[in-house]
């Protein structure tokens, strides 16, 4: 059974536990051996010591480096870790492509090639005028690795892009053993299929991710906002943006044949930290009996304040 959740024990203490998949470090957090790379991004709804934990019941049958990957596995799951640098000059496409290729070639050539959940931040992600803006840049080559690779748009994973103010790009990729399936949602245009006006790439995510294991049936649902077709809506509004995630994500469900209450782990990235207090309220009364993880981090789209995402468990 694969969990996921915020620690407040040391990152050591964690590690050493049975079953310890992967321990993820925050800004200015401490992170696993195994997995160096922090996100970078500030948690604000918990102890700045905390870590985030994903665990497997019994023992993790390897932890090990190749290259600049970083990963543990147990016979079904697979989690990956790459951080390269990233100097305000340097050119984020080329930068974006290379860390993909070196970790898709470590996935695909691993017992676990099955693509499942990628996270993904980026610094600055908003900065730069229309094709330059990072985040273009990032998934154009995004993009171009998944061509060199062979991977056509139906076998991209869930996925989230969100950013940071220091440098360097943090990718964590989960794969599996087995097939996973890939959902579409039908209030949105499907990311891979977005108009030019949103760069020369489209972005190269699914909307929802399933696998199923001998012991439980899981859902990732991607980093979902307050857009319908391929537009933003709701602008400025953090209450409406809200609203019309949440509309979005039960649409998910319905997609997945899961439901609001197999959620495990609720992931909220907000733009504005001022916003916390009016986001927890609403949240909390739109998803009531979930964990809640709120992280300060910039949206894949600049007239985007808020971002969530789901990790769902069906026994």
């Amino acid at each position: 059974m694969l969990r996921n959740y915020i620690s407040t024990a040391s990152a050591h203490e964690d590690d050493l536990k049975s079953g310890s998949l992967a321990l993820l470090g925050f800004e200015n957090g401490p992170t696993s051996e195994h997995f160096q790379a922090s996100t970078r991004v500030e948690l604000i709804s918990h102890d700045e010591a905390s870590h985030e934990v994903w665990q497997v019941d019994g023992d993790v049958l390897e932890k090990g480096s190749s290259g600049n990957c970083q990963w543990s596995r147990t016979k079904t799951l697979q989690f990956c870790a790459i951080s390269v640098n990233l100097e305000p000059d340097d050119d984020y496409e080329k930068v974006s492509q290379v860390a993909y290729q070196e970790l898709l070639a470590f996935i695909k050539a691993s017992p676990h090639p099955e693509l499942v959940r990628f996270w993904n931040y980026i610094p600055n992600i908003n900065h730069g005028a229309g094709d330059n803006e990072n985040y273009k840049r990032f998934c154009a080559g995004r993009l171009t690795a998944f061509n060199e690779h062979e991977y056509c748009d139906l076998q991209f994973p869930a996925a989230s892009a969100v950013g940071h103010y220091q440098q360097g790009i943090t990718i964590y990729a989960l794969s599996a053993a087995t097939s996973a399936q890939h959902h579409a949602n039908p209030r949105q245009v499907d990311a891979f299929k977005y108009p030019r006006q949103y760069g020369p790439s489209s972005p190269s995510f699914a909307r929802a991710t399933t696998i199923n294991l001998a012991d439980q049936r899981l859902c990732f649902i991607s980093g979902t906002a307050s857009i319908l077709g391929h537009s933003s809506v709701h602008r400025g509004d953090l209450r409406l943006q809200l609203y019309t995630t949440n509309d979005n994500i039960l649409y998910l469900f319905k997609e997945t044949g899961f439901k609001r209450s197999d959620i495990r782990t609720l992931r909220v990235y907000l733009r504005n930290k001022q916003d916390y207090a009016e986001c927890q309220s609403i949240v909390s009364d739109l998803f009531p009996d979930s964990t809640v993880i709120y992280l300060h981090a910039d949206i894949c789209r600049a007239d985007l304040l808020v971002e969530i995402e789901c990790f769902c468990v069906a026994d």
